[in-house]
């Protein structure tokens, strides 16, 4: 069987990697329309630190990436996060105000920290504590994230906790994410106990007996470790590797190398009886039994134009937004800041360029020299694009007048590193879920076309590596026969 894999992101490596370490491995083709693989994962050494481009870490309640960081021999380099000084904070109402021990996402576990903390009023945080009163919503109806958290938690809780944190995960605006294609979690918990908090205190009480996965908590990542296995690696809810996440994508490239051709873009796709034909955009024409498009949704909606207007539509209708990252490099012995934590989130009301920040340096040890501090922000997202037509001394200067307001400093950093992702943040809004049932009926049509990455089920390295290895089992599950249609 020949199979093409049409981008080289961490789903198509993944891909790719999957189907070559088969017994019988099919002829693999993987295409990559830029310069390099590995998508939005990209490091970069300069003096003995790393500076991340995309994504730092990766979580380990999803279990896909760190599968594969042992399978590929990586074990020895996972980091850590630091498990003392974890605290994150929130920039609110002009200061900054500490999450309190027992806030898992959306739900206080911990009845006094949560209450003696200044995160909110006390009329606000009474609001959170009747979430079990809450009545459950009509049947099957997909409730944006901002809806949700509003009608069981209060609309206090949605402008400090649940839109800075969970909607950043997504670069996204809570009024628009659908609650069940991005946190479907919540919605288990609503059916399953009647309330997202007397949930989140049961799996705390399982987690407290040695009974349960990690936290889906991103604000303690130092008690996730509790059911982890210790003799491999001594987890922490987030993982890094000591040279960054781009030794993941090295790893790859020595296994899956041979097959890679960077700057050879699909132009288009057509089915032409029982084969795949896709032409580059060079204008050369390959063909294949069974084709991955493992590029970015409206990357792939262009492809599909001749094969299906109608799936092409629903791909290309899914959104995007623009990010970009600024991050700074200072002497430690000039810092006037404590660091006291993994960095701070924003409130969206909040004037400010910086969304997030993460304290990179303290976050993961060992990641830059402890005679430097390294600060990376995040800008851009849903509704905040605007910021992002600035050139990279404007970021610059719009994140060190920020961190001045929300830190108290305003030191020349030793370097300045900016990144940009233009339109690369899938969002999964309001009916996401129901336009990929329509896609997969489409699909049906098309065997042996599967579309997978982080457009769809899932955002992150690990969904990314989810996606990349289940297509490349599905294929090599059908045998000589391609496989049925589908979206992973």
């Amino acid at each position: 069987m020949r199979v093409i894999v049409a981008g080289a992101g961490m789903a198509g490596l993944s891909c790719a990697y999957e189907l070559l370490k088969a017994k019988d491995a099919p002829e693999v083709t993987l295409l990559e329309s830029s310069s390099r693989a590995g998508g939005k994962v990209l490091s970069e050494s300069e003096g003995g630190v790393v500076f991340e481009a995309g994504p730092d870490s990766f979580i380990t309640q999803k279990p896909w990436a760190l599968e594969l960081i042992r399978e590929l021999g990586l074990e020895g380099r996972l980091l850590p996060t630091d498990r003392v000084r974890k605290d994150v904070h929130v920039f609110s109402r002009g200061r900054l105000r500490k999450y309190p021990e027992g806030l898992m996402l959306m739900a206080p576990t911990k009845v006094w920290p949560f209450l003696l903390c200044d995160l909110l009023p006390l009329k606000d945080k009474l609001r959170m504590g009747l979430e079990p009163l809450c009545p459950p919503p009509p049947p099957d109806q997909d409730e944006s994230l901002a809806a949700f958290t509003r009608r069981r938690f209060g609309e206090a809780a949605l402008r400090v906790i649940v839109g800075p944190i969970l909607a950043g995960i997504f670069a996204g605006d809570p009024e628009e994410l659908s609650l069940k294609s991005t946190f479907p979690q919540f919605l288990e918990l609503e059916k399953k106990h009647g309330s997202v908090l007397l949930g989140m205190r049961a799996a705390a009480r399982r987690r407290s007996q040695g009974a349960a996965a990690p936290s889906a908590s991103g604000l303690e990542p130092g008690k996730a470790a509790g059911a982890a296995k210790r003799p491999r690696g001594d987890l922490t809810l987030f993982m890094a590797l000591r040279g960054g996440l781009g030794e993941l994508v090295d790893a790859l490239l020595v296994r899956v190398g041979g097959v890679l051709r960077t700057g050879a873009g699909v132009r288009s796709i057509r089915r032409q009886g029982a084969l795949w034909r896709v032409e580059l955009s060079s204008g050369e024409v390959q063909e294949s039994d069974a084709l991955v498009l493992a590029m970015p949704a409206d990357s792939a909606a262009l492809a599909l134009r001749e094969v299906d207007p109608v799936l092409a539509g629903l791909a290309g209708a899914i959104p995007f937004t623009s990010t970009a990252t600024v991050s700074l490099l200072y002497p430690a012995k000039d810092f006037p800041h404590p660091l006291d934590g993994f960095g701070f989130v924003v409130e969206r009301s909040e004037p400010t360029t910086v969304l997030a920040a993460t304290y990179t340096s303290t976050k993961f040890p060992g990641r830059v020299p402890k005679d430097k501090v390294l600060i990376r922000c995040f800008l851009g997202g849903a509704g905040r694009e605007e910021t992002l037509k600035k050139d990279d001394a404007g970021l610059v200067a719009a994140v060190r007048e920020d961190l001045s307001r929300i830190m108290g400093f305003d030191l020349e950093p030793e370097k300045a590193k900016v990144y940009r992702w233009e339109k690369a943040n899938p969002q999964f809004i309001v009916g996401h879920g129901e336009r990929l049932v329509r896609m997969e009926e489409r699909l049906a049509a098309q065997p042996g076309l599967i579309l997978a990455g982080g457009s769809y089920r899932g955002v992150g390295v690990p969904e990314c590596v989810r996606s990349g290895r289940e297509a490349a089992r599905l294929i090599l599950a059908a045998g000589s026969v391609p496989p049925a249609g589908t979206v992973i």
